[in-house]
């Protein structure tokens, strides 16, 4: 999922008022064929509306939240090179970069970058002062919150439209960088393309057929070819950490214990900022007896329904 360009940013602040693709063409030193090309990329990405004036097509900021934040960023940040800042990696790092201090593991993985590549950024962004660092760990000066606001709220934007693309009655219910995970009525197969069944649903690839409740959870990702046990327990308990999916996937990890990745399993947590901790007692023999976790007799006659007395 492409970020923005250099040049489509630069269109962007050519739109403080309505232009015609002739007079942003003129603006921008571009061939009309070269400046339509970017006017209908931004179109795709609903950041921008057209409407067509006689022989003439006029170019406006459209009215989606991502659009009015650019705005707002504009005419607080006019004097800064936004062109440079809010684009590329810039914005994956800024979709995740909180007031909050984190460590560059976890934003490496919540922002999809790898480490070179987010040393690099967090230098760009540095020399801005866009970004503090405390105690070996990155936060977001106060300042600068609406570069997050945007960066967040543009990639939202784009996740909803490729849902939508996928199944008109999708619902986003996690959005991250490039990735989310939508709920629909409609089945569309294990494997589509870069959408990926997961959770409960997909517990059946592994023993556990569950009644199913008329909704189907899609996880999208350009990098991801196949999901992983780890991957579809926490995208289970991220969707909805009720009492029924806590007890599924303690069974489906008691199950695999002996094949399940610790290490991607806590990897994963920090990721969607999911707890398994109180899971995992359950493959020590111990119970968590606070609500919403099961009794062990609870967890060891699930068991035995899908597979067998445990050895």
């Amino acid at each position: 999922m492409k970020a923005l360009s250099k040049i489509e940013v630069r269109v962007l602040l050519k739109l403080r008022e309505e232009r015609s693709i002739t007079e942003l063409a003129g603006e921008l030193g571009l061939s009309i064929s070269r400046t339509s090309a970017l006017v209908a990329s931004l179109e795709r990405k609903d950041l921008i509306k057209t409407e067509r004036m006689g022989r003439h097509k006029t170019v406006s900021l459209s009215d989606a939240k991502a659009a009015e934040l650019f705005k707002m960023v504009v005419f607080k940040f006019h004097h800064m090179c936004l062109e440079n800042i809010l684009t590329g990696k810039n914005l994956s790092l800024l979709a995740v970069l909180k007031d909050t201090p984190l460590s560059a593991y976890e934003l490496c993985i919540k922002s999809n970058l790898s480490r070179s590549t987010f040393y690099h950024v967090t230098g760009r962004l540095s020399n801005y002062g866009i970004i503090g660092k405390k105690n070996g760990e990155y936060f977001l000066i106060e300042r600068y919150r609406l570069f997050h606001e945007f960066a967040r709220e543009f990639y939202e934007l784009q996740n909803s439209i490729k849902a939508r693309g996928f199944s008109a009655d999708s619902v986003v219910v996690w959005s991250g960088v490039g990735e989310f995970i939508l709920s629909t009525g409609e089945y569309r197969g294990k494997d589509v393309g870069n959408f990926h069944l997961t959770g409960l649903e997909r517990f059946g690839d592994f023993g556990m057929e569950l009644i199913g409740t008329g909704q189907y959870h899609y996880y999208y990702s350009e990098n991801v070819k196949k999901l992983s046990l780890e991957e579809i327990v926490v995208h289970a308990l991220l969707i909805d950490f009720n009492p029924r999916t806590i007890l599924y996937s303690i069974v489906l990890l008691l199950a695999y214990r002996d094949k399940i990745d610790q290490k991607t399993l806590f990897k994963l947590c920090r990721k969607y900022d999911v707890s398994v901790s109180g899971l995992l007692k359950y493959l020590e023999g111990k119970e968590v007896n606070k609500y919403p976790y099961p009794s062990m007799e609870e967890v060891k006659e699930i068991f035995k329904m899908y597979f067998g007395e445990r050895k």
